[in-house]
């Protein structure tokens, strides 16, 4: 699943949509499941092997494939400052990425327990207030979301809802916690429908038109300029003479009377389908690579 999130994240803007907090707080889980594991190792020596292998398989998860993911995230969202300041700028900003994610560890750890589930349960608030913030949608994939919501549940409805788990034997007087897998099931759905409801009818679908920052318009008329007179004057562009703007992606001209163009925060203008196709890719200009708005 999380390679099929990879895979679906692969370039800069589908990247950029996904939240940096919500992916660390996926690497902080399984990192706690690892040190679990581990501490089970030395009291169950039976099951050694068993925990153990677990205990491997979330070490290489979180220290390789959830962190080279943090990395692309992070990339995506500062592709200009990462690499700017050359190789050692670049191993500077790794180890404050990892610093903050060993921090964070460290802190969960000294948090109380009840609290700490809830709040490691709660990995998908992140991405729900990063799509309102940055006004983006399927930024995860849905393999990627419904599994990893049912895999992250198996562990804590097996301690707190199974009467048969082996903490039982570990520990005398254990007793169960029924109304913890309840709530945890209804509050990991919640994050699933909010996240689903959002690819359907938008990201911010719940919060009053009125609380809404204005949103850019790509679809302004052409900016007034030299370059531009020619063609807001006559009824077409003359392709021929290349009257009329040039669209820097496919080098043709922009008509601007035919209203099939997209005009940038930068006053660069583009053919509709050129510049979607474009922004689908990598959300800066192609002109002068600023960052563009959400469309």
């Amino acid at each position: 699943m999380l390679f099929r999130q990879l895979y679906h994240s692969n370039t800069q803007a589908a990247a950029a949509r996904v939240s940096l907090v919500c992916i660390g707080m996926q690497a902080v889980l399984d990192a706690l499941i690892c040190i679990a594991h581990l501490l089970l190792c030395a009291m169950m020596q039976p099951l050694f092997v068993a925990l153990a292998s677990v205990a491997f398989f979330k070490l290489v998860n979180f220290c390789i494939f959830e962190m080279r993911f943090l990395i692309l995230v992070y990339q995506s969202r500062q592709p200009q400052s990462f690499f700017e300041g050359g190789w050692q700028s670049m191993r500077n900003e790794l180890a404050v990425l990892h610093g903050r994610f060993y921090l964070a560890l460290f802190a969960t750890l000294a948090a109380v327990m009840p609290i700490l589930v809830l709040l490691l349960y709660s990995f998908w608030v992140p991405q729900i207030v990063s799509n309102i913030l940055r006004d983006t949608r399927h930024s995860l994939h849905p393999l990627y979301l419904f599994g990893i919501s049912a895999t992250r549940l198996v562990l804590p409805l097996y301690f707190y809802g199974c009467p048969a788990n082996f903490l039982v034997v570990v520990i005398p007087h254990y007793q169960m916690h029924y109304e913890e897998c309840v709530l945890l099931v209804l509050w990991v759905s919640v994050q699933v429908c909010v996240i689903l409801m959002q690819d359907r009818f938008g990201p911010h679908f719940f919060i009053p038109a009125r609380f809404l920052p204005q949103k850019y318009n790509y679809y302004r008329p052409v900016p007034s300029g030299p370059q531009y007179e020619a063609a807001e004057t006559s009824e077409t562009a003359d392709l021929e003479t290349g009257t009329g703007p040039e669209c820097a992606i496919c080098y043709n001209v922009v008509d601007p009377s035919l209203r099939t163009h997209m005009v940038t925060p930068c006053d660069h203008c583009f053919h509709t389908e050129c510049l979607q196709q474009w922004i689908n890719i990598k959300m800066e200009c192609p002109t002068c690579r600023s960052t563009l708005p959400p469309t």
